[in-house]
């Protein structure tokens, strides 16, 4: 009796440990996960836990990844390796326990990352830069519909039917990869990426969902394409002219598309974007207001509907003053009126991050506070020079625009320019777009966001 009691005590011994140790390791992890080096794949799973995990990536260059690991284990180890299409072996770590960064130098191409786990109790997270993930499509709802010249759209652009149709709306989201390349299949995921993402609302609303692949080709990095700027509307390149258009024609061909497949939708449509996507939906709503019934619009610049502010005539994407030149007819506060919009940012939105390399050393910091550190005291001397109208006819270089811009709003950015924008509406009585301020909110989309973006929708949908 003696003796079970010995034993009971051990084991009950043991298994207090064992479980304060785990407790340890969650904590440790958490600290980790929260981490945004280490965030791109993470694990807590049962004890004496076995599977294999493989993630198939695009490396547009060649260049080294960033591989950061972090794993904390009472049993068992993790094996991490990366190989190419032939099966060649690029780096290859087992441990049971992990804490350490890599760089690991690759080729242009593809390349899959394998996580193999045994017998494993314990925590992982995994972190990695510079790769594009390669998604797989979840069902058969997605489709890819390839460019067609002949009907005025120079790139594919993908399609998805969710599972079952209630409104006779189309949704479109225009990408934005987040990055320059030269590489269309760099785009291509990514656009991949969102579609994947936003088919949930999609989903919801029981309304098909177009996302474009347009490029933001490395080789042609003056023009911001995914944001629809003002270089892009310009452009003489024929495959990059005037994508507003482009994605007017893509809307006709996947109306035609679905409604061979039985699917009515309405002319007018709905459209949501953040950040770059966001600036092109706001871009989009003003050149072509009669196109669209609601639109989501988030993290972005927008349009304010004057042609003129503090002595500067204010052109496109900044105001109107040359609406008639890229639109062909006189702007109709009316029809953007008509337009329902929903335009959010986040209270503290800073402009999402810089990085720059000054003495060899790299340097992170806010938008907001490298415009104050440099560009806004350059702003300030150059302007001393410039007469006024900076903008009188012809093309502005970037300079010029963020010239326009700082005296237009009086040096405003973010959140104080977004306010001012909200109060001319307001003035002008455009009712129908409404801006909204997320406290304690950065550069993101959250959960309240995207219910929020839902709830919209369906409100549109309910009025006759």
């Amino acid at each position: 009796m003696k003796k079970m009691k010995r034993i009971f005590l051990m084991l009950s011994i043991f298994m207090i440990f064992v479980v304060i140790n785990y407790i340890l390791i969650i904590g440790q992890y958490k600290k980790a996960a929260a981490n945004g080096g280490y965030s791109n794949w993470t694990m807590i799973q049962h004890p004496l836990y076995n599977a294999s995990h493989k993630i198939e990536f695009l490396m547009d260059e060649a260049k080294e990844l960033e591989l950061n690991l972090w794993w904390r284990s009472l049993t068992g180890s993790i094996e991490i390796t990366i190989t190419d299409k032939k099966g060649e072996i690029y780096f290859s770590k087992k441990a049971n326990q992990m804490k350490d960064e890599y760089l690991v130098a690759l080729r242009q191409g593809r390349y899959i990352l394998s996580i193999n786990i045994s017998n494993f109790t314990g925590a992982a997270a995994l972190g990695y830069e510079n790769i594009v993930r390669i998604n797989a499509f979840p069902n058969e709802g997605y489709s890819i519909i390839p460019s067609d010249p002949s009907k005025s759209f120079y790139w594919d652009y993908l399609l998805y039917i969710p599972s079952k149709i209630k409104e006779s709306k189309l949704l479109v989201v225009p990408n934005n990869t987040g990055k320059v390349s030269d590489l269309i299949d760099v785009h291509k995921e990514k656009a991949k990426e969102l579609i994947i993402y936003k088919a949930t609302l999609a989903e919801d609303l029981g309304i098909p969902l177009l996302v474009p692949i347009f490029p933001r080709p490395e080789s042609h990095n003056e023009l911001y394409t995914h944001a629809l700027d003002r270089e892009t509307i310009f452009t003489n390149i024929n495959e990059l002219k005037r994508l507003d258009l482009q994605l007017i024609a893509m809307i006709d061909d996947a109306k035609r598309i679905l409604s061979e497949k039985g699917i009515m939708v309405d002319e007018k449509i709905f459209m949501s974007g953040f950040s770059a996507s966001g600036d092109f939906v706001d871009r989009f709503t003003f050149l072509h207001p009669e196109m669209v019934k609601a639109a989501v619009i988030g993290g972005s610049d927008n349009i304010i509907p004057y042609k003129n502010l503090n002595g500067e005539n204010i052109p496109y994407p900044i105001g109107i003053y040359d609406y008639e030149k890229i639109t062909g007819r006189e702007f109709d506060v009316n029809l953007i009126g008509d337009v329902y919009r929903y335009i959010f940012k986040g209270a503290e939105d800073e402009g999402g991050w810089q990085l720059w390399v000054e003495n060899g050393k790299k340097i992170r910091c806010t938008g907001k506070e490298y415009y104050e550190k440099f560009e806004a005291p350059q702003l300030i001397e150059s302007l001393k020079k410039r007469a006024k109208p900076i903008c009188v006819e012809g093309n502005l270089t970037d300079v010029e625009q963020k010239e326009i811009l700082f005296r237009a709003y009086d040096g405003k950015i973010l959140i104080d320019r977004f306010l001012k924008i909200k109060e001319t509406f307001d003035m002008l009585n455009i009712d129908k777009s409404e801006f909204v301020l997320y406290k304690g909110i950065g550069h993101e989309i959250t959960e309240e966001i995207r219910q929020d973006e839902l709830e919209f929708f369906r409100k549109i949908l309910s009025k006759p």
